[in-house]
This record gives structure tokens, sequence and C-alpha cells, in this order.
């Protein structure tokens, strides 16, 4: 039989030592299987080769994901995807354009911090609309400081600082009920897991679909991670090292393919 190797639908990542489910890319702009091997020659007189051996035997994949997967992105950096409570590590920035007559503005959430510094600074936009002229928060407002009220979220401005037509600039920290997060630390690499992949062929004879499932009992990701952002959306590089398990018993397979029809599944 020929077939086309058409479609992959999804790359499936599984816990090695539970084969419990992590991960699942089913974004794939593109897939690609990769195999490799050394060959070494006995040589005689002359160059001549006397017998080969073949060494070093490596396979891997390689994929582009359209979207980036937060779960594929904590296993590149060896870390998991941490549901924190009641975290105030967030910066929210609010600008605000000073009208005729203002002297305080409103935050739109209420800022975490120790009693007397919640909020720290507050800024005047400068001619680019950058943080320019800094003022720090106290008891009271002054020339030189700036007052914050929590029960209202209100923010005194300091006195004679602002005209209308200025901008207030306030960067600050505020308690959020829950938030994912994903720590990329210098000691911790990316892991491995059970690899599948489920993808389609297409018989070049009838043009009919058949379902393929490419295996790897363990497979390494690679810890590098690049994503782009500007005239076009991120992708997400996918690369995975095919490696042989240690454990007694275990084979030397690097990756199964296997073809099937559902018809012959057990209903």
């Amino acid at each position: 039989m020929k077939y086309a190797f058409k479609k992959v639908r999804r790359i499936i990542i599984n816990d090695l030592a539970t084969r419990k489910h992590k991960v699942t890319l089913n974004d794939l702009k593109n897939f690609k299987i990769n195999g490799s091997q050394e060959t070494v020659y006995a040589e005689g007189q002359d160059g001549a080769k006397l017998a080969a051996f073949d060494v070093n035997k490596v396979a891997s994949i390689t994929a582009e994901n359209g979207s980036v997967d937060e779960g594929y992105l904590a296993l590149q950096v060896g870390s998991d995807v941490v549901k924190v409570t009641n975290g105030s590590s967030i910066l929210i920035r609010e600008e605000f354009e000073i009208k005729d007559g203002d002297t305080s503005v409103a935050l739109s959430y209420k800022a975490n911090g120790a009693t007397g510094n919640e909020v720290r600074y507050i800024y005047k936009a400068d001619s680019n609309g950058m943080p320019g002229d800094v003022y720090t928060q106290n008891a009271t407002a002054s020339d030189k400081a700036f007052a914050y009220a929590p029960e209202t979220k209100t923010i005194t401005l300091p006195t004679d600082a602002f005209q209308a037509g200025d901008t207030v600039i306030i960067d600050y920290y505020p308690t959020f009920k829950e938030y994912e997060e994903i720590a990329n630390d210098a000691n911790k690499f990316s892991m491995s897991g059970e690899i599948i992949v489920d993808a389609w062929f297409t018989d070049l004879c009838d043009e009919s679909d058949v379902p393929l499932q490419l295996y790897l009992p363990k497979g390494k990701i690679s810890g590098t991670v690049d994503l782009s952002a500007g005239d076009q959306a991120a992708v997400q590089n996918v690369e995975i090292e095919s490696m042989t398990k240690a454990c007694a018993g275990a084979t030397k397979n690097l990756w199964t393919l296997r073809k099937y029809d559902m018809s012959n599944a057990e209903a």
C-alpha cells in the first residue's frame, strides 16, 4: 500500500511515571519525524571498506503549534502551571487625564501593600506619555507627595502639581482571588514524557483517510523557548528527542508507528 502523510491531529504528552495527561497540542501547523544514525567502517589497506557498523541511532519529532500552550511552556522550563490564590504580584498601570478642578482620582482596584505605602509612587506623564515627575505616598498630600485612602481607592493628588490636560500614571498591585503562573528557575530544566501523536495517512489508491498513531515511550522536551510577537502571531516550537528507558526489561524502542481501523476495535 502507498500512503501520503496527510495531517497531524494532536500531540498528547503524559507523565512518564503515572501516564497521567499533562498536555495536548492540537493547533499544529506542521509536523516532522526526524531520524539519523552514524555509520563507521572497518578499513583495510588503502582505505578499502571491509565492514560497516551502525551506531548512535537517534530519532525526534519537531512541529509548530499555532497557539501558545501554557502546559507545554511549563514542560519546557521544568515547571508546573501553579494556581496562585490571593496573590498580588501582577502590576496594573492606570492613566487618568486631569480635568479642570480635579484634585483626586479613584483607582479601579484596591491597591495591596503595607499600610501607608500601598501605591508608593505616582508619575506625571512627560511629553512622550511616559512616567516623568515622580511623587511619593504620604499620610497627607503636599506639593511633593500624594495620599491614598484604601477604603475608597482614592488618590489625592499633590497640591498644584497637576493641571488640566496633564496625565497621571499610577502603577500598583491589586490582590487577585486567583491567577496562574509559570516559574522559569535557573536550576530547573525541561521535562520528559510519554508522547502519543495522532495523525492521518491518505491511501493513494482509493483516497481514503487512514488513522495512524506514533508512539514514543520516552521523549525529552527541548528547553529552547522562542516566542516572538509583532506583525504576526507567535507560534510555539515543539522539539522532542526520543529516548530509551533504562528500566530492567525495557526495550530499546525509540518510536512505534501504528496504522489502524476503528471498525476493528471491540465495541
